[in-house]
């Protein structure tokens, strides 16, 4: 079908970014909006874009440029105006009649989303999960019906130009994160405020009383509200997620399911056979007595302070942890305190910041270090070293960085060279 989005009729898209979203979009604009011609800007590759981007708009004496930006770039660094993919995809769902439900929070959106997706399908429902940044959600909007829910994880990232919301927005938790790309933790937090900001009360927030500054809001707010019973017993043995955290991400699930009229019985027996999302907190081998867990998502503090606990109250002791990549305005003061406390003896530290963490451990912590340059070396002294009996785990607390396109890369790359460890 074609959508109505009128701005997009017959103009040329300029579309900054580098994300996996761009080709998509592009078939997108083309077949379903209208456009007659389609420009790439990467700034990743291009240190002069925003000229190149200003001679695109002043160049256009016609006013037919739409410029689209990528969700990887902070919208204060844009010199014109611009809309985002998730605005028009939420737009389209409006005109589609579909349902959908968004998930946000620091850490655990995506098993929870993951989760709702799961659960809703056992109940035998059209759901469809639109993962984070970088992949395609457009894409899930082919052969929908009235009965399609669409399930969508909404970054920080591409909650900032959210002006529709979701029919269910759930709130997982809020910490201090992504500082380097709001500014702020202020403005951070506000950047999530988007996924209910604009509700009503046919609109419903799923959330947690412990969350403070969702409470906040919910004062203001015409939803309805829905929050979960923190301290509701859950039998975590009877599935494959590990951690307080993670009894935290089903209760979410759980109560948006409810809302859809799933009974808990039927929550229960998705939740049995639900597989953990890849690259977090995923076994890949145990060898010569140790055991490889990718946590490749855990990509901040807060999410490598959540795996180590959670491995240790439900696996046993950690022996090395592999942290580090590309800077962020994290403070590390309660991870370092944690790695001291529990006494890790072996860490692996990556570029670019493994050397500034390495600093910050206590005096009279003592591990054994590695500063690693690549993944491969990383594994080979971690299997030489880590010792038997215990977790290593790859949670770097830290963006990408250089070293790696992506979390899944980082992940893969993991896992590829614990499989290819030799059994002796």
């Amino acid at each position: 079908m074609n959508f109505d989005i009128p701005y997009f009729a017959g103009k040329t898209v300029v579309y900054v970014g580098e994300s996996r979203e761009r080709s998509s979009f592009q078939a997108f604009a083309t077949e379903q909006l209208g456009v007659t011609s389609f420009k790439a800007i990467d700034p990743t590759n291009d240190p002069h874009w925003k000229t190149s981007l200003n001679e695109y708009i002043d160049g256009d004496k016609s006013a037919s440029t739409v410029v689209v930006k990528g969700p990887e770039i902070p919208g204060h660094t844009m010199s014109t105006s611009y809309t985002t993919v998730v605005r028009i995809f939420f737009d389209c769902l409006r005109q589609l009649g579909v349902k959908s439900v968004g998930i946000t929070g620091t850490v655990g959106k995506s098993t929870t989303s993951s989760l709702i997706a799961h659960i809703l399908k056992t109940a035998g429902m059209d759901a469809r999960l639109c993962e984070g940044v970088g992949k395609p959600m457009l894409d899930n909007l082919t052969d929908t019906t009235h009965e399609t829910i669409m399930i969508v994880e909404l970054t920080s990232f591409q909650l900032v130009e959210l002006e529709l919301t979701p029919d269910i927005a759930v709130i997982v938790n809020l910490r201090r994160d992504h500082l380097d790309y709001h500014g702020t933790v202020e403005a951070y937090w506000e950047s999530k405020h988007n996924i209910m900001r604009a509700m009503d009360n046919q609109q419903a927030v799923v959330y947690s009383p412990k969350d403070e500054v969702v409470l906040h809001w919910l004062a203001e707010s015409k939803s309805r509200q829905v929050p979960i019973d923190p301290n509701e017993t859950v039998d975590m043995s009877k599935g494959k997620l590990i951690g307080e955290h993670n009894k935290t991400n089903y209760l979410m699930a759980k109560a948006t399911a409810n809302l859809f009229g799933v009974n808990g019985a039927t929550c229960l027996q998705a939740y049995a056979n639900f597989e953990p999302v890849r690259h977090r907190l995923q076994p890949v081998r145990t060898v010569k007595g140790i055991t490889y867990i990718d946590d490749a998502i855990g990509a901040s503090p807060n999410a490598t302070i959540a795996g180590i606990k959670a491995l240790i109250h439900n696996h046993g002791p950690v022996g090395c942890v592999m942290i580090g990549g590309g800077t962020a305005d994290y403070d590390y003061t309660e991870l370092t305190g944690l790695l001291y406390r529990i006494g890790i003896p072996k860490l692996v530290f990556f570029p670019e910041n493994g050397r500034m963490i390495e600093r910050l451990l206590p005096e009279n912590y003592t591990p054994d270090t590695f500063q690693a340059t690549d993944m491969d070396e990383a594994v080979k002294w971690a299997h030489e070293h880590t010792p038997s009996g215990s977790i290593c785990l790859l949670s770097t607390a830290a963006p990408v960085g250089s070293l790696w396109r992506s979390f899944e890369e980082k992940g893969s790359l993991f896992q590829q060279a614990v499989l290819a460890l030799p059994n002796i």
